[in-house]
Formats: C-alpha cells, structure tokens, sequence
C-alpha cells in the first residue's frame, strides 16, 4: 500500500499536536502537583474532590470561630477571676468592719475600698472584647451597666453555631452574673459599702452571706465558661486533625506521581523532537511530490 506525502504530512501535524497537548498537560500537573485540575481531567473524581474540599471549608471556618471562642472565652474567664478576687477582699473587709473593735472612722475607710471594688466590678461588667460587651447579652454594643450598677443589657445571650451543629455561646447576660445595684455581686458590695459608710457593724455583718453567695455566682459562671473553652479547643484539636486526613484524601484522589509523570514528561518531549525532526525531513520533499 502506497501512502503519499501528504498525508504523511497530515499524520505528522496530528502527531505533532497531540504531543503538544500531552506535553501542556503533563507540565500543568508538574507544576500544580495534580492529576485533575479541570472536570475534563477525570469527572468522577472531580466531583470527590469538590465535595472533600467543600467539607475542608467548612471545617476550616469551624477552626477560625473555635479559636476565636477560646480566646474570647479565655478573656471572659480572667475578668471574671478579677471578680472573684474582688469579692473576697469584700470579704475580708466586711469581716473586719463587722468587729467589735473597730471605730466607725475605721469603718468609714473600709466603705472607701469597698466603694473602690465596687467601681472595679462595675467596670469589668463592662468589659469589652473586639469591640462588644461581653455581659451585655444580645446588646453587643450597649454597655450594660451604669456607675450606679443599673442594668440595661440584653437578657438572651449570643452564640455562635459550627458546622457540625455545636453550640457555644460567647456573650451573656451580665445580671444574672454580677447582679445589679440590689442583687448580686455589685449588689452585695453596694449593700456592704453602705453599711460601713452608715457605721452599722449588723448591717455590715449581714452582707457576708450575700458576698459569698456572689463569690458561688461567680464561681459557677466560670465553671460554664471552662466547659465552653474546652469544647472550642477539642473542636480546633479535632478540626485541625481532620483538615489533615481531608487533605490527604484530596491528594490521593487529585496528586499526580511527580516521578511517574517527569519522566512521561520526559518521554514525551523525546518524542516531540523526533517529530519536530521527522518535520524537518519532510520539509526537504518538492511541493510537487507532497501533492502527487
């Protein structure tokens, strides 16, 4: 069988091409380090890798909010320490203003401390993080408490949702922590400050059961607080693990054999020469016998 120039000529642009394409794809996956880059690659496992890599998103933004929450928290947790150190220098000073031997002067002076812890937890009910209040419920950028001790903060809490369906709240209601001018921790050391500004030791005695019921108050809402910041750091830990076998089975299903395919690679543009060579060659033919 007898086969004219021309069409050899025509096989050869073919081959030429194909080779090309084959270089083009075998340089696009060196490069990117993937076998599918594009659905044409292999629609299958295109659609796998979308749906893991939509999971990794997810669990991605999953990480970012819980370790927000933690740091968030983990601020909650020391404002509320300083609480709770305030309240038991209340203690001790509603203690000592309570005894027998001490004059009302003396008395007068320990209302000024108490009035000075008072102003301290007034302000770290007012505590702020990221630029919200944090006990100011749903009323995020209201401040919650006047210098009297008055609520005006929301009474439903804010929290934020994972995508895997947890919970965990990140703003609450300051009264039902710290109380208000009659309740409370600010309560208790408005109570105690006057008793001792009035020189009452009785009245000033009777504060002590409310100073510790506050220092349980206190102590409870860290309690909830600690469960919530060990959630958000499992749901990092956990996150953080499974980012890891996610993008390991995104690469099982997308990565391409760098050693394979550099020697395909190689393979190929050994061909392409030949072929550029062969070109060369036929170039060298008359017009008039590639036409015959």
């Amino acid at each position: 069988m007898i086969v004219s120039d021309i069409t050899l000529f025509n096989t050869l642009t073919a081959a030429l091409d194909g080779t090309a394409s084959q270089i083009q794809l075998s340089e696009q996956q060196l490069s990117t380090g993937r076998r599918v880059n594009q659905p044409s690659d292999d629609p299958a496992a295109y659609a796998e890798i979308e749906v893991l890599s939509q999971q990794s998103s997810a669990i991605t933004n999953d990480v970012s909010i819980a370790s927000q929450v933690q740091s968030q928290l983990s601020t909650v947790d020391n404002v509320l320490s300083s609480a709770g150190n305030a309240l038991d220098s209340a203690v001790q000073l509603a203690t000592q203003g309570a005894d027998a031997t001490t004059s009302t002067s003396q008395m007068a002076d320990l209302g000024k401390e108490v009035n000075a812890l008072l102003s301290q937890m007034i302000g770290l009910a007012n505590s702020q993080y990221d630029g919200s209040y944090v006990f100011s419920g749903d009323k995020v950028l209201t401040a919650p408490y006047s210098a009297a001790g008055i609520y005006s903060g929301g009474t439903n809490g804010n929290s934020v949702e994972l995508s895997d369906g947890t919970s965990m709240q990140v703003n609450f209601n300051g009264q039902l922590i710290f109380g208000d001018a009659t309740t409370g921790p600010i309560g208790a050391l408005s109570a105690l400050a006057a008793a001792l500004n009035a020189g009452n030791k009785t009245a000033v005695a009777t504060t002590l059961p409310q100073l510790q019921a506050s220092i349980q108050q206190i102590a409870t809402a860290r309690a909830g607080i600690g469960t919530t910041i060990n959630t958000a750091s499992a749901e990092a830990t956990n996150g953080n693990s499974n980012l890891v076998t996610l993008s390991a089975a995104i690469n099982n299903v997308s990565g391409t054999d760098i050693a394979k395919t550099t020697l395909l690679f190689q393979e190929q543009s050994v061909q392409q020469q030949a072929l550029v060579s062969l070109g060369s060659e036929l170039n060298k033919i008359p017009l008039i016998d590639i036409l015959a």
